[in-house]
């Protein structure tokens, strides 16, 4: 037990002094948050200054961790997933150390959710490292290797030594926690033979020493330490220096071999004051206080008690300082944290109008493409049906220059004939003349009689017809040219003469055939037309049109 409490010393007073170092540094990163221009940008150095607080200022780094979870919150892509995942690590960490364990341990796994689904190794590494150390909080060493185990098969697979070697000592320290030191041992010699920085080595040293000390390997242990603080000498580490000297002293303390721990409290103290390094100071006098009490060096042992006390009241005093200071920094947090939802409210403010501005003019806009395209639409109408009287227009004075034509066509063809019939009456009376027969003259004078009596015949009918055809509507015919245009000659003349009223006995008269051809005509036309002995055909057609 006697080791336990100088190697909590050690972590407090490193903790203490890595806070006291990086105050620079953690002010640099404030002045960058503030002067960020972009939320990527800003999360960055959030996350960087949490990493800088964590140890020493646990409220201010919840605080700036619950704002990057905020600020990341609704945004897509693989880099905010990684920043969440890295915040949420971050804020198990807080919550295990104020004994949150549900909820450290529920923020650890959704970490882990998110890494694992944007593939991301070293956040997968941090959240393996960050669950085996809370197990390993919780005495379930079994869970805590199990994560540290695959902590360091993921950080093998990077370039981080130092980060590996985190892990491969952290995993030393819960074989050791369990009782398994061969294990933990081998672990530290791991560490040891690792590239990692002379930090590392020493804190691995540290374990090393504790496993020998519980071995009853006192000198061992002394001599780990005594490594250590020429390790310390070499990278400079004055603070590591002086906590290595106490260390050693503390041991030779233990074994009563007070002499030999007088200079090496004494060399602690040495640097110590070098570092002003209170919190150090103050244990260390303590220490010495009671060493020189137990050497009854009683005049000696009063002074550093004394001294003591003195460090005592200041760091105290010193605390409450320090705790004011937190609160006003958390308050100013809070403040800006304010500051910043009323900015983020009214940019949302800004957004619903214009979103409600942009929508007033689309829906404008629409009712203007609506109007303007029914207005094209109806000037396109009306061009449309002006093209087709004009069209029809055309059609009608065409066909009124075909039935022209025809009609022209049709009287040259009469005189034609009438030539024709003219020479050929001529030539048959001719030939009657050079008849010498009586009764065969006779004979082929009464045929020449009835052939001309049966042309004449002829050449009223036509003339009637075209009397009639004359009388039919110029529409009915458009229609029926160009609705119908299936339809024969003779079907359509049968159609003009049915508008007339005329029935199958006159139209037949005036086609030069017989009532049944009309009948027959007829209903072929019905069938070409589609429509059955009941309904009026004329009617039928004309309808067509409208």
């Amino acid at each position: 037990m006697k080791l336990l409490y100088p190697i909590i010393l050690v972590s407090l007073f490193t903790i203490q002094s890595y806070a006291q170092s990086n105050d620079s540094a953690a002010n640099q990163l404030k002045d960058k948050i503030e002067n960020a221009t972009t939320d990527s940008a800003r999360i960055h150095f959030q996350i960087n200054l949490a990493k800088q607080l964590i140890k020493s200022n646990v409220d201010t780094t919840r605080i700036i961790i619950n704002d990057v979870l905020n600020t990341i919150k609704g945004k897509e892509g693989n880099y905010y997933q990684s920043r969440k995942a890295e915040a949420l690590n971050y804020l198990g960490i807080l919550d295990s150390k104020q004994s949150y364990v549900e909820n450290a341990l529920s923020n650890y796994l959704e970490a882990l959710d998110i890494n694992q689904g944007v593939k991301d190794s070293v956040g997968i590494g941090l959240t393996f490292h960050n669950l085996g150390m809370f197990y390993r909080r919780q005495k379930e060493y079994r869970k805590a290797k199990q994560y540290l185990k695959k902590a360091i098969v993921v950080k093998g697979k990077l370039k981080d030594v130092e980060d590996l070697a985190l892990s491969r000592h952290m995993l030393a320290l819960t074989y050791y926690n369990n009782e398994q030191m061969d294990s933990a041992r081998h672990h530290i010699s791991v560490v040891k033979g690792m590239s990692s920085s002379g930090v590392r080595k020493s804190k691995a040293n540290g374990t090393l020493a504790a496993i020998f000390f519980k071995e009853k390997k006192f000198d061992k242990s002394i001599n780990i330490y005594k490594e250590n603080i020429k390790i310390s000498k070499d990278i400079n580490d004055q603070n590591e220096l002086s906590i290595s000297y106490l260390n050693v002293a503390v041991l030779y303390n233990a074994l009563k071999e007070y002499d030999k721990a007088v200079p090496y409290l004494d060399s602690a103290i040495i640097v110590a004051k070098k570092l002003k390094n209170k919190e150090l100071l103050l244990k260390q006098y303590y220490s010495r206080s009671n060493l020189n009490e137990t050497r009854k060096e009683y005049e000696l042992a009063l002074q550093d008690y004394k001294i003591y006390k003195m460090y005592n009241d200041s760091i105290n005093d010193t605390e409450k300082v320090k705790r004011i200071t937190e609160l006003e920094l958390n308050y100013k947090f809070d403040k800006e944290k304010q500051a910043s939802e009323l900015r983020l409210e009214n940019e949302a403010a800004k957004k619903r109008l214009y979103l409600i501005l942009f929508t007033i003019a689309v829906i404008l806009g629409g009712i203007i493409f609506w109007l303007t395209r029914k207005n094209a639409k109806h000037r396109l109408e009306l061009s449309q049906n002006r093209l087709q009287k004009e069209q029809l227009d055309k059609v009608k004075a065409e066909l009124t220059l075909v039935t022209k034509e025809k009609e022209l066509r049709n009287v040259v063809i009469e005189n034609s004939l009438r030539q024709e019939v003219l020479r050929k009456t001529l030539g048959d009376i001719k030939g009657i003349i050079k008849l010498e027969n009586e009764k065969e003259r006779k004979n082929a004078l009464q045929s020449l009689s009835a052939s001309l009596l049966s042309e004449k015949a002829t050449k009223t009918n036509t003339t009637d017809l075209k009397s009639y055809m004359d009388t039919v509507s110029m529409d009915f015919k458009v229609i029926l040219d160009n609705k119908f245009s299936d339809l024969k000659e003779k079907e359509k003349e049968l159609l003009c003469l049915m508008t007339l009223g005329l029935n199958a006995t006159e139209i037949s008269k005036l086609q030069n055939n017989t009532v049944s051809a009309i009948k027959s005509t007829r209903s072929r036309i019905r069938k070409k037309l589609g429509i059955d002995s009941k309904q009026d055909i004329i009617e039928f057609i004309k309808n067509s049109n409208i």
